[in-house]
């Protein structure tokens, strides 16, 4: 097992369920620990938790002006998102929050979920509409991307970097995997109609419903965590994604839940995670549909490939072999067709071998579907 895994796992516990840290607090004073919980986007949680306990923790100064520079940038990012959720309502468009500042106000103490960039779902009725409304509103705006290149049209503000909104044209795709694919468009459109609003400001800005979230923030992790690794931080949002859904909530979502993730062939990996945030991350186990001990020594070998990559982390290394998961180590050629198509398949071969180490059903559907789609 990687270096300080329990211990990082017995601080999130205490983190997202206001627990008390069932591990030694001097673990706070080691710089390595600090190193091992940026790595899991976990550094900023653990510096607000430990401070509002007034715990000693190592480089406690400089940690605290990270504290604020963070929080000011959050108040800039919900300035931006009003400001982004006001204007497209005057099209009549109306953008829906997806992931960030949605899921801080589900911790204990929100502050505590640094969030990156705005992310809104707009659909692909008005996505066209709203990259015009984009570039006129914000003719100075430092950086837009292409405008159909993927899944999502993004502006950058500054120079520096600063803010930036993600305008999302679908939420999740799975190109090699139509049928997969079908079913999660499906569901986004059906969940679409049932959002919910969240006080941001003087602004009710629409979220997604909570079943939607519930699937979404893992699906959003395992994009990460399939091609080179996903942080802790993020399977903390879904631990409490789950955690806000009611019994009768969960009862009436399980079946299509299920019904959903058959169809995507990831049954097996919502089963797998569902037995990391349960048994490391401190979830009930009710309150993880579909939870099974079943996969309990495969879950192990998850938890430790999860603390070994921290998030877009994974060691890059040409091994097929073993049960740790690597990064395709080489890059694509930039020139020579015949080169850059021999790259893909060598490319695409080992991504197969490296997810099928843990799931291969999914990998298999995965891998044909690149050829067959």
């Amino acid at each position: 097992m990687p270096r300080y895994a329990e211990q990082i796992a017995a601080l999130v516990r205490a983190m997202i369920w206001d627990r008390p840290l069932e591990t030694d607090p001097s673990v706070l004073l080691e710089q390595d620990f600090w190193y091992a919980l940026r790595r899991q986007q976990l550094h900023h949680m653990a510096a607000v938790w430990a401070l509002n306990r007034k715990m000693p923790i190592i480089d406690a100064a400089p940690r605290k002006m990270m504290i604020f520079h963070a929080l000011q940038r959050q108040q800039r990012q919900n300035a931006l998102l009003t400001e982004l959720t006001e204007l497209m309502r005057q099209h009549s468009i109306e953008p829906v929050l997806i992931k960030g500042y949605s899921l801080a106000v589900l911790y204990p103490n929100p502050d505590m979920r640094e969030s990156g960039d705005v992310d809104m779902y707009i659909g692909e009725a008005h996505y066209d509409e709203m990259i015009g409304v984009m570039k006129a509103q914000y003719p100075d705006a430092y950086w837009f991307s292409e405008e159909h290149a993927g899944l999502h049209f993004t502006m950058v503000v500054d120079q520096q970097i600063d803010l930036a909104a993600e305008m999302h044209r679908v939420a999740m795709e799975f190109h090699s995997m139509p049928r997969a694919d079908r079913a999660f468009q499906a569901f986004t459109l059906e969940q679409m109609k049932r959002t919910r609003t969240l006080k941001v400001g003087q602004t009710d800005v629409s979220i997604p419903s909570k079943e939607f979230d519930a699937l979404y923030v893992l699906l959003h992790a395992w994009h990460h965590f399939e091609s080179s690794g996903v942080g802790l931080r993020q399977l903390a949002d879904w631990a409490i994604a789950l955690h806000q859904l009611t019994a009768d909530e969960r009862a009436a979502f399980a079946p299509q839940l299920e019904q959903l993730l058959r169809q995507m062939h990831m049954l097996d990996i919502w089963q797998c995670f569902g037995w990391v945030v349960v048994n490391k991350l401190g979830l009930p186990r009710e309150e993880c549909m579909l939870y099974t001990d079943t996969c309990s020594r495969k879950g192990e070998q998850l938890f430790e490939q999860l603390v070994k990559d921290g998030h877009c982390g994974r060691e890059p290394k040409l091994q097929y072999g073993g049960k740790t998961m690597y990064y395709y180590p080489y890059e694509r050629p930039e020139t020579g067709r015949l080169k850059q198509k021999w790259y893909t398949l060598n490319r695409l071969t080992f991504q197969l071998c490296q997810t099928r180490k843990l799931f291969p059903n999914y990998a298999w559907h995965s891998y044909l579907g690149q050829f067959l789609s």
